[in-house]
C-alpha cells in the first residue's frame, strides 16, 4: 500500500510540474484582474488597463509592481502590460536592452537567475490552490540546471522538480536550453529544509528515479528548447515561450 502511495505522488510531482510549464494563462482570465479606471496624472492608459508610472523608466515601473522581487508573482494585467511596455522600450534606440540578446546573452548568463513573473505557472497554481518558486543557475562554459519549488497542500506535495543541461545561442535574437536529466526530491511537508538534490548523481538509486529521468527525456523536445528573448540586460531576461504563446521574466541575484 505505501508502495502504491509513494508511486501515485511521484507521478503527481512530475505530472504537476510539467504541465505548468505549458498552460496558457490566457483562457482564466476574468474581470476581477482588471484594474479599475483611474483618472490621474499618475497613471498612463493602456489599452483597457491603467498602468502606474513612476517617472523613473519602464523597467523600475516594471520591477517596483512586483510583491516579490525575487521569487514568483501572481499574474495580473497590469503588470503583464508593464512587461510589454519595458519590452517596447528597450527595442527603441537607446532603450536599455542589449543588443543582438540572442548572442549577447552567454556573456552576462553566469550567475542565479530567480522567475520572476510568469503567469501560466501561477495561473496553474492558483487553480489547484499551490504555488512556485523557479530558479536557474547557469555557469560558464554554457552548463545549467534548474529547481523547480512547489507547494500543493490539497494533494499532500512539497518538493523540488530539477533538470539540468546546457545553454546557447541560436543566433542574434534567440537562445535556447537543452535538458538532458531530471529528477525530484519530495517532502513530507513544507519545511524545505534539506533543499534540492544538486544535480543526477546525488539523487539515490530507485525505480522512481530512472522512470523520472524517461518521462524527463520524453519531455525535452525541440519546440520546448527554443526562446526567443524579448528583453535583455544584465539582470533582467524577458523570453518568449512561443509554443503556448506566453512570457517569462527571470531576474539575477
Amino acid at each position: 500500500m505505501y508502495r502504491c502511495t509513494s508511486a501515485l505522488q511521484t507521478m503527481l510531482h512530475v505530472l504537476l510540474i510539467l504541465m505548468s510549464y505549458i498552460l496558457s494563462c490566457n483562457a482564466f482570465l476574468d474581470s476581477s484582474q482588471l484594474v479599475p479606471p483611474l483618472a490621474t496624472d499618475q497613471y498612463r492608459w493602456t489599452r483597457r488597463y491603467a498602468i502606474k508610472i513612476t517617472g523613473n523608466g519602464p523597467k523600475a515601473d516594471f520591477l517596483e509592481s512586483l510583491d516579490h522581487p525575487y521569487n514568483l508573482n501572481t499574474h495580473n494585467p497590469t503588470r503583464s502590460n508593464l512587461l510589454q511596455k519595458l519590452v517596447e522600450y528597450g527595442s527603441t534606440p537607446g532603450g536599455s536592452n542589449l543588443s543582438k540578446p540572442g548572442k549577447t546573452f552567454p556573456s552576462v548568463a553566469e550567475g542565479s537567475w530567480k522567475v520572476v513573473y510568469a503567469p501560466h505557472m501561477t495561473t496553474f497554481a492558483n487553480l489547484l490552490k499551490g504555488e512556485f518558486e523557479v530558479q536557474y543557475n547557469l555557469k560558464n562554459g554554457g552548463t545549467m540546471s534548474s529547481h523547480a519549488r512547489y507547494r500543493f497542500p490539497v494533494f499532500s506535495l512539497w518538493g523540488y522538480l530539477s533538470v539540468s543541461g546546457t545553454y546557447g545561442t541560436v543566433n542574434d535574437h534567440v537562445c535556447r536550453v537543452d535538458f538532458n536529466e531530471a529528477w525530484v526530491r519530495s517532502f513530507d511537508n513544507d519545511s524545505f529544509v534539506s533543499g534540492p538534490y544538486p544535480d543526477i548523481d546525488s539523487v539515490p538509486a530507485s525505480l522512481w528515479k530512472e522512470l523520472i529521468r524517461k518521462i524527463g527525456n520524453a519531455m525535452f523536445i525541440e519546440p520546448f528548447a527554443v526562446f526567443p528573448i524579448a528583453y535583455l540586460d544584465s539582470e533582467l531576461i524577458i523570453f518568449d515561450f512561443e509554443l503556448f504563446g506566453t512570457r517569462i521574466c527571470a531576474r539575477k541575484e
